[in-house]
């Protein structure tokens, strides 16, 4: 049982630290992406600032607009794919290889308990039907030793 215990406890504590870190993972992607997403709407703002200096005077102050707009949306891309390239801890691996471990460690127990059982079931079985061949093995040594005790006693 104390086994049990210990690869339940392996087993929590493996989970909760994968979760932690998947969390951990998601929150850092999600700000990056909101951070592109701000980046990119400023981009977009001043892609239409360009757009439309663009067609008031033909060229000037519009390529201005579209560089900076166009090296938001720049920026926006660069984020947006380092977010997406952000993996989990090394240590991550081994975390679930112990939690693998507990698990299986679990099931053993568990197939144990079950014999266990099954064979307790079996022996009340045994006791039920013929309750003196069930309790022979047990006293065969005792009564043995007190006969032999009694003989060489006698003797004496």
């Amino acid at each position: 049982m104390e086994r049990f215990s210990h690869s339940l406890k392996v087993f929590w504590r493996s989970e909760r630290l994968i979760r932690q870190n998947e969390l951990r993972l998601t929150t850092q992607k999600i700000q990056f992406n909101a951070l592109a997403g701000i980046v990119a709407v400023f981009g977009l703002v001043m892609l239409s600032i360009a757009v439309f200096f663009a067609l008031v005077p033909y060229w000037g102050q519009a390529w201005a607009a579209a560089a900076v707009g166009g090296t938001d949306l720049l920026i926006a891309i660069i984020l947006v794919s380092y977010a997406g390239s952000l993996k989990p801890a090394p240590e991550l691996e081994m975390i679930r290889e112990m939690r693998e471990f507990a698990i299986a460690d679990l099931q053993d127990e568990v197939v144990k308990a079950e014999n266990e059982l099954v064979d307790l079931r079996n022996d009340v079985k045994r006791f039920v039907r013929n309750p003196v061949d069930a309790l022979m093995p047990g006293l065969i040594g005792p009564l043995l030793g007190s006969v032999t005790r009694g003989l060489t006693s006698k003797k004496n």
